[in-house]
């Protein structure tokens, strides 16, 4: 039904533009970028799109295309609220630059001071670990290691916090990148400790309301029932929006361009909005400023970017001789782009809750060339080609595991030896259960979406599908002694860029 009423919005909601590869130059601005956008989502086809771009505290352009839920048939209006995802992350570093303000913390304070029972697997690190630090992911450890901790799990901040001096140190304490929700969620629990109110009470009071970010909720917790939202699709599947239980400092708000163009036009505006200081220029520059260096890629120095370099809570870069701060988010359904340029005085907002994150690249750098007024690359048919590559690459991950089958084996023993307790140290436990002649696993921290029924792939490996749309099928291999006919354990193969099964090792607990 979705990709049938999607066939059908140019018909509905706007005029076709024609694709160039150049913007001739006698068109107006607002004009280049409202076709730049018409183009970008006609050959993307996201679900949907809600922009909003702001300069000098106004809001010069707005758009909202596409639906908002497309099993109904709902478009969507400029009013829905997304799940910003890891765009969150600039209001939690905002709000420890707040109590470094109010001289309540400093940023080279130690982690240990606030939260003493934290620790990392290097005691070093432990020790000297500081608030700046969390900020801009130089803690040791990798990019998104710890994750599963959060996702879909019933663990609390304490027992994710707990869990996480179990994960491998990777990265050079205070040199390499290793980009970290849970360090931004010890952020909320450091504001938490600091100020006796919850992260949520306290985005709220000192962001929120000053900035009349009306609409905005913190969480899904935080809904009331008047909130017009923009759900999540996936791989043309509507889903339900996610809930946190732990993390939200990382990523759980959820907002609309029209909100965070007031959230940006503080930062423009140096900390002010209308008439009320919200933070001092020192913090916004303390925000805004380089501190973790960020590898730049071929393809980044292709599209003439010199240095990127990660802020507390943004990525800082150069294009066209222009400083850009920028942030993106993802969850299972959603993808946002937040950027501003402080030359221009310009922010730029783009909301997608169709997952299409190549669709948000090329409308971001189509805008940027079109404010900077430079030649116009045709960034829709290099992202176009992008997504088609990213695809194929999954495509082919998915067609040589498949080829690495073997056909006709069984397993070493009988099912029932399989079943049992197994636990990964850092993760938890998992249970194996025989039910009518077929294996269940299910993983206890999140039981509703990490369950699934084994079917046998061959030897001692066994297929499952979770209940997540989001993961692909995976493989759990089992550990078998064939001297003892036991079983030691077993590990997974889900590939996932997100989400790290490979790190997960369970080891059968004696019964």
């Amino acid at each position: 039904m979705k990709n049938i009423v999607k066939f059908i919005i140019p018909l509905l909601l706007v005029i076709a533009v024609p694709i160039i590869l150049f913007i001739q130059k006698d068109e107006n601005e607002i004009q280049k970028i409202d076709q730049a956008t018409q183009k970008v989502f006609d050959q993307f086809n996201p679900t949907g799109l809600s922009i909003a771009i702001v300069q000098n505290g106004q809001i010069i352009y707005d758009k909202a295309l596409g639906y908002k839920n497309a099993e109904k048939v709902n478009f969507l209006n400029k009013n829905d609220i997304f799940n910003i995802a890891s765009c969150t992350k600039a209001f939690t570093a905002a709000a420890i630059g707040k109590l470094v303000q109010d001289g309540l913390l400093s940023w080279d304070d130690k982690v240990i001071d606030y939260i003493p029972a934290f620790k990392l697997k290097d005691e070093c690190i432990t020790k000297n670990l500081t608030i700046k630090d969390i900020l801009t992911h130089r803690s040791g450890l990798g990019t998104f290691y710890g994750d599963l901790l959060w996702y879909h799990t019933n663990y609390s901040n304490n027992e994710i916090l707990h869990r996480m001096q179990y994960l491998p140190i990777t990265k050079q304490f205070r040199t390499e990148y290793g980009y970290q929700n849970n360090m931004y969620m010890l952020a909320g629990e450091i504001i938490e400790k600091v100020t006796g109110q919850s992260w949520e009470n306290f985005i709220k009071k000192n962001f929120l309301i000053p900035l009349e970010m009306n609409d905005t909720r913190t969480s899904s917790d935080d809904f009331d029932g008047t909130e017009s939202l923009a759900f999540p699709h996936y791989n043309d599947s509507l889903l339900n929006p996610y809930y946190f239980a732990g993390g939200k400092p990382a990523a759980s708000i959820w907002s609309n361009p029209r909100d965070l163009s007031h959230w940006l036009t503080m930062f423009l505006n140096n900390g002010q909005w209308k008439n009320t200081q919200i933070l001092s220029p020192e913090i916004i520059k303390e925000l805004t400023s380089p501190e973790t260096i960020l590898n730049v890629s071929d393809e980044r120095e292709n599209f003439g970017i010199h240095f990127r370099a990660y802020t507390p809570g943004w990525v800082a870069y150069d294009y066209s001789g222009y400083k850009i701060l920028e942030h993106s988010g993802s969850m299972p359904g959603f993808i946002s782009k937040v950027a501003f340029l402080p030359e221009k005085n310009m922010g730029i907002i783009i909301l997608n809750n169709g997952f299409n994150l190549h669709c948000n690249n090329a409308l971001l750098f189509s805008y940027l060339d079109i404010i900077l007024d430079k030649e116009m690359n045709n960034w829709t048919a290099y992202y176009l080609q992008e997504q088609r590559n990213f695809n194929d690459n999954r495509k082919q991950l998915n067609n040589e595991r498949i080829a690495h089958r073997k056909l006709n084996t069984k397993p070493s023993l009988k099912l029932s030896k399989y079943t049992g307790i197994y636990e990964d140290i850092m993760y938890g436990k998992a249970e194996v259960k025989l039910d009518d002649n077929d294996l269940n696993i299910t993983f206890l921290p999140s039981p509703k979406f990490l369950q699934s029924k084994m079917e046998h792939w061959h030897d001692n490996s066994f297929k499952v599908n979770f209940k997540d749309v989001y993961l692909p099928f995976g493989i759990i291999n089992f550990d078998v002694d064939t001297l003892s006919k036991q079983v030691n354990g077993f590990t997974i193969d889900l590939p996932n860029n997100d989400f790290h099964f490979h790190n997960l090792d369970f080891k059968k607990l004696n019964e």
